[in-house]
């Protein structure tokens, strides 16, 4: 789920680095709906058919009677089972590699125009854009180290799975568990990466934890800077 909201967040990111003023008509409040559904939706479908149905340990019924689940227990997926999650991470992940390789590559453009142009004056609209531009480009980045973040800590996950399930499941206990916290962790890393680069969510956490949130004032607290 955190891969395909991060995905999609990826598309929105490069919409709007591209065309910043065009993106919010093509990234509407009800494309973004569907796209959180999608987020959801298809996990929910992929755990449940793997998780309950029981196909993801077919043929794998003596392994699995035989496990010793003292103190832990390694998960057994068969490799139909794991390939196919092993695509489910890879694809979008590649998709957003080349997101952020082309955002690269046009934040540099876009940089270069900038000093170009900078002792020559500009229009009301062409300030307005750079404006948005750059309001743009702090979030590309920022959703940038967020994926990073999440690759760092799930890919270890991801390629013990892949290599346990072709190889007899030769992990041992300690390190398959060292990968399942180091994906785990990622869930307590996004917050800190929004709370260094954005001013309103560090406010917000301070709103939500001081418990000014629950005074009948904190509907009119503004969490952007005038």
């Amino acid at each position: 789920s955190s891969l395909f909201h991060l995905c999609f967040i990826s598309i929105d990111r490069y919409l709007a680095v591209t065309d910043p003023l065009v993106s919010p008509s093509k990234f509407t409040v009800s494309m973004s709906g569907i796209c959180v559904s999608v987020s959801w939706i298809l996990p929910v479908v992929y755990s449940g058919a793997v998780f309950y149905t029981g196909v993801s340990d077919d043929g794998m019924e003596e392994l699995v009677s035989a496990l010793n689940c003292v103190g832990g227990c390694q998960m057994v997926v068969n490799q139909d089972w794991v390939l196919i999650d092993f695509l489910l991470f890879f694809i979008p992940t590649l998709v957003m590699i080349i997101l952020y390789c082309k955002i690269f590559l046009i934040v540099k453009q876009q940089a270069v125009k900038i000093e170009n142009t900078g002792s020559k004056a500009e229009s009301s609209s062409d300030s307005y854009k750079s404006r948005v531009a750059k309001r743009e480009r702090k979030a590309a980045k920022t959703l940038g180290i967020t994926v990073v973040a999440f690759m760092i800590s799930w890919l270890p996950y991801t390629i013990d799975t892949l290599i346990d399930a072709y190889m007899g499941f030769i992990t041992p206990a300690y390190i398959y568990g060292i990968c399942c916290w180091g994906a785990y962790c990622n869930s307590a890393i996004n917050p800190l990466i929004y709370a260094l680069f954005y001013p309103w969510f560090r406010k917000a956490i301070k709103i939500i934890l001081s418990g000014e949130f629950l005074k009948d004032s904190s509907s009119t607290i503004s969490l952007f800077a005038e």
